[in-house]
């Protein structure tokens, strides 16, 4: 797997070290700079592929980096995502005005910080241009917690995909996950918070997913995923790869061992065989029941083409 670069210009020792740390955890290679002209030498070296960037740093501020760095041919192109507690509307706009492609407000969520990172690199491998930030997170459709989209983006969308998919005759295919039940693996210890959980397996989605998968925290610990163009087949190979991650890496944290014990439902259609979102979010949900009903299967699928069910 390739190992992006990503600069920290921050001028507080243990902020820099906590973002350096989810980076390192995250799999990114983290460069630590605690001045602007640190900041500006790491990224005219070209080993540097984002930069998390203070307002406040001692040299020069934030904003006059930024400046130098999208005028400048060799690192105009890298991206810049301000981290501060200056986060206003008008120092919000006047970053975006300089190129800057995302604002996050202090005291910043690590594990946020981590999903816009991601989100900016897959879109950077895409090929695509990188939208604004209120495109990709938009609070209206946007969970605060683990940075998915929310249940009102998923209802909006998988009615489209329901629809292009009856349009162009191809598959689309929706997965539900409930986080059933969480155990210590010891009892003094005690469970991982059930937040942290939560962001967890929402990360967990994340790295199993393609670029225009769709993903959401429908309500509470239930998660959901619009797979476009997916059989049946892949969306159960999908919800496997999920459950295969959270329990054998996400919870070997020994502060806290857990078991997180997952269920899902899935179905999967094409060609008009869904009636609309309602129609086969609500499929995909009976399947979830179906699958919380057994005590030696987790995930329950249902193909609407040709009406046949499977249990695993």
């Amino acid at each position: 797997m390739e190992q992006f670069s990503v600069c920290v210009a921050e001028d507080c020792a243990d902020e820099n070290d906590l973002l350096c740390m989810g980076l390192r955890l995250n799999n990114y290679r983290a460069l630590s700079a605690y001045t602007g002209r640190e900041a500006l030498d790491l990224c005219r070296s070209g080993k540097v592929d984002v930069v998390l960037l203070d307002v406040e740093l001692p040299d020069m501020d934030g904003y006059e980096v930024c400046r130098q760095l999208k005028a400048d041919p060799t690192t105009a192109e890298i991206p810049v995502i301000f981290i501060t507690a200056h986060n206003d509307a008008e120092n919000v706009i006047q970053g975006y005005n300089l190129g800057a492609c995302d604002f996050i407000g202090k005291p910043f969520n690590l594990p946020i910080v981590m999903i816009r990172i991601e989100a900016i690199m897959r879109t950077m491998q895409s090929g695509d241009e990188i939208p604004p930030s209120d495109d990709m997170f938009d609070p209206a459709y946007t969970d605060q917690l683990t940075g998915l989209r929310n249940s009102r983006f998923l209802l909006e969308r998988l009615q489209e995909e329901v629809e292009k998919a009856h349009r162009y005759d191809y598959p689309v295919s929706c997965l539900v996950l409930d986080v059933d039940d969480t155990k210590a693996l010891d009892a003094e210890l005690g469970t991982a918070a059930l937040d942290d959980v939560l962001v967890e397996v929402a990360m967990a989605m994340r790295n199993s997913s393609r670029t225009y998968d769709i993903l959401a925290r429908y309500d509470g610990a239930l998660f959901a995923a619009v797979l476009p163009h997916a059989l049946i087949e892949e969306a159960v190979r999908y919800a496997q790869k999920i459950n295969d991650e959270i329990s054998t890496t996400t919870f070997n944290d020994p502060c806290c061992p857990t078991h997180a014990n997952l269920r899902f439902g899935i179905v999967s259609c094409r060609n008009g065989a869904a009636k609309g979102a309602d129609h086969i979010l609500g499929e995909a949900m009976r399947g979830l029941l179906k699958a919380k009903s057994y005590d030696d299967k987790s995930l329950h699928a249902k193909d609407l083409n040709t009406q046949t069910e499977s249990s695993f």
